[in-house]
């Protein structure tokens, strides 16, 4: 499974002081996550009210320098992944995100012109299905509009949407159906932002252990997750090797050889 980092995204309260304080701190983070086997960073730099491309900017080029990672760039504003990108030449590169009606226009022909991947979540401007069922028609409309535009289908990620199980019991297994239905019915690779599953649980490591488990099984191909958690890179090489994915057990091996054995 590709393992994107989250550890970048100015959501979260440590990183947005990372990003206030200076360079170094936020090289930490960048060198953490490639160290604990991160192959993207995602960068998020919304919350900077003002000053969101420059920070975004700055980000990246300390990615550049200081890792090999490939780079999620991750806002809500079309225009400063449109300019972000332009740093970004000879990186691995995903655009995150568009939905089936909003940013897709957008950005779809700077994917297809880039050959980079973009993130699309299963939703329109009438919010999120409630149902797997749901998301998947969102999804084929937000695949056919890109593949028209000229992104190749295995460079779209569907993004399942999870969402907390501290408000809704069923969220969980909504996604699980959301992922699974995406590689039966369609082309593109999956992939979301686990760690919301636990959102406002006690423990949270535990129920992203879980859901990652559950979620390799049904296709998952990539996520947003901490990477330098030990209780989820467990969980994802075990549940690898479990739903067939890890050719004689392989990666599951070397894993516990470096976790244990050195």
């Amino acid at each position: 499974m590709i393992i994107i980092g989250e550890k970048l995204n100015s959501s979260i309260p440590s990183a947005l002081e990372a990003m206030k304080s200076g360079d170094e701190a936020v090289i930490a983070l960048i060198k953490a996550q490639e160290s604990a086997g991160a192959a993207y960073l995602d960068i998020n730099t919304a919350m900077f009210e003002s000053g969101e491309t420059e920070v975004m900017e700055r980000v990246v080029k300390l990615v550049l320098e200081n890792s090999e990672c490939g780079i999620v760039l991750d806002s809500p504003d079309p225009e400063v992944l449109k300019r972000v990108s332009k740093l970004c030449a000879g990186r691995e590169l995903i655009l995150n995100s568009v939905t089936s009606d909003e940013r897709i226009d957008e950005l779809a022909p700077v994917a297809a012109e880039l050959g980079c991947g973009v993130i699309a979540l299963p939703m329109s401007i009438d919010g999120i299905p409630d149902t797997a069922e749901g998301r998947l028609e969102c999804a084929k409309t937000a695949i056919a509009k890109l593949t028209a535009a000229g992104v190749s289908e295995e460079n779209i990620y569907i993004d399942a949407i999870c969402e907390t199980l501290a408000t809704l019991d069923t969220n969980a297994k909504t996604s699980l159906d959301t992922i699974r239905l995406i590689k039966e019915n369609t082309g593109s690779k999956t992939t979301c932002g686990l760690s919301n599953v636990s959102f406002g649980l006690p423990k949270r490591a535990f129920i992203n252990a879980a859901f990652v488990s559950a979620a390799i099984f049904c296709g998952l191909d990539s996520a947003i997750v901490d990477p330098t958690s030990r209780e989820l890179k467990r969980a994802v090489y075990a549940a690898s090797a479990v739903a067939g994915k890890d050719e004689y057990c392989m990666e599951y091996i070397g894993f516990i050889r470096g976790e244990y054995m050195n």
